[in-house]
């Protein structure tokens, strides 16, 4: 599987261990950043990831910063992106199997790099639930809406 990832200043401490997990489940990863401790602004490494995915060069993303929140609000902004905030192992499962997330964001300051790579393991590694799809394709359609 193509993974794109993500992080801002809160997410590189972990960033090198998360890649390296997830290179080791056998994944190729795109690492779109940050290189460095200086502050940075997330939305500009969730554009990164988001597009990644939304063009199909990659088949998910993975995007840290230090809530997650952030990461999730700007990747939701490209057409085609379901990026949902993970918190735990539940939620890892949930978001892939019910909400078909094709981007998991997680907060670097509210977890450790453990949970975080069980958690992302669970995400790619759980189906997502075809009985969803009507609520999926509700999503879809809210994005053609016109403002």
């Amino acid at each position: 599987m193509k993974i794109a990832f993500g992080c801002d200043h809160a997410g590189i401490e972990i960033k090198d261990k998360i890649i390296n997990f997830v290179k080791s489940l056998g994944n190729e990863v795109t690492d779109y950043g940050t290189f460095s401790k200086d502050s940075c602004d997330y939305p500009d490494f969730a554009l990164k990831v988001a597009k990644d995915v939304a063009l199909k060069n990659a088949d998910k993303g993975i995007l840290i910063c230090g809530t997650g929140i952030g990461m999730s609000i700007a990747a939701n902004k490209v057409k085609g992106v379901r990026a949902a905030v993970c918190w735990n192992k539940e939620t890892a499962k949930l978001i892939a199997q019910h909400n078909n997330a094709n981007v998991l964001c997680a907060g670097a300051r509210f977890a450790s790099a453990d949970d975080i790579c069980l958690w992302i393991k669970i995400f790619l590694e759980t189906e997502f639930e075809q009985r969803h799809q009507k609520r999926i394709d509700k999503i879809t359609e809210i994005e053609r809406l016109k403002s």
